[in-house]
């Protein structure tokens, strides 16, 4: 029953809307609305400036580091009908796809980079940080935030699987990328159709 229930309670958790309950809270706007439409930090820091992007960063990033944390304490006190590393595994993906599809907000959440960050940032150290890395690197290059955003993604299951990590966390690694990317697939139409801006 705890088994069932973190996991539940972690797709909640990730389903927190933070963006569109900040904006909305200050400022009475619908985030999805404006600019992009994505709840996400970057389309808040557009609409919203820095600082409410910065918070909305920070909160979405717990929101996947939380649930973790919590299932690895959990995973030490109670007996689990599968491994510790696909526990830890099902927590991130599921508080992942509670930010990506938020039953708050109609299943339409943001694009899940900070959370993928916050939750893998504990099961993959390395490659999230070199990931983080590898996003500010190509600031020098491209001011498009989905090509940076993707890079993320990318990195962790590229860095997870040379250093050996556990299939467990390989494996959602991979899932969390292909996910990513999906939720990217507006942005990735519009690279190729030369319209992203």
């Amino acid at each position: 029953m705890i088994f069932i229930l973190s996991i539940i309670i972690s797709f909640l958790c990730g389903s927190i809307p933070t963006g569109y309950l900040i904006t909305k809270r200050l400022y009475g706007i619908d985030i999805r609305s404006k600019g992009s439409g994505n709840i996400g930090s970057t389309n808040v820091k557009r609409i919203a400036g820095t600082k409410i992007s910065i918070i909305t960063q920070i909160v979405d990033v717990l929101k996947g580091m939380i649930p973790v944390l919590i299932a690895i304490y959990l995973a030490k006190i109670i007996i689990l009908p599968v491994s510790t590393n696909a526990y830890l595994a099902i927590i991130a993906i599921a508080t992942i796809l509670g930010h990506d599809y938020t039953p708050f907000l109609s299943f339409n959440g943001g694009k899940g980079v900070n959370t993928t960050m916050g939750a893998f940032v504990l099961l993959a150290p390395i490659g999230t940080l070199m990931g983080v890395a590898i996003y500010f690197i190509m600031r020098l290059f491209t001011k498009i935030v989905s090509i940076r955003s993707i890079a993320i993604g990318i990195t962790i299951p590229t860095l997870s699987i040379i250093m050996k990590l556990p299939v467990e966390i390989i494996i959602s690694s991979v899932a969390a990328c292909i996910l990513m990317i999906f939720r990217h697939k507006d942005n990735l139409i519009r690279l190729i159709n030369k319209q992203e801006k």
